[in-house]
């Protein structure tokens, strides 16, 4: 079990450092934005809301599944300390 959890983490870690920086919009859709906020346009303020909220969710779904893993193991260590009693 622990070489399993090993081998994740070093391959977890190998695709985190070997991640490739990319723009995020076209480049007109950038343009505009900066266009935008020169004017004093808010439309610039919603695409960066929306921004964030789109970088939000796979937080929280990976601190969701983490959180469930969390409550399963600590469960089942007060289980399993229950028994020995």
């Amino acid at each position: 079990m622990k070489k399993g959890i090993f081998l994740f983490t070093i391959i977890f870690v190998l695709i985190l450092l070997s991640a490739v920086d990319a723009e995020a919009q076209c480049a007109m859709c950038k343009m505009a934005a900066e266009a935008g906020v020169k004017a004093g346009n808010t439309q610039t303020a919603g695409l960066n809301n929306a921004i964030l909220y789109l970088a939000m969710f796979p937080y929280i779904v990976i601190g969701s599944v983490a959180f469930l893993f969390w409550r399963a193991y600590k469960k089942r260590k007060a289980e399993e300390a229950e028994l020995s009693e």
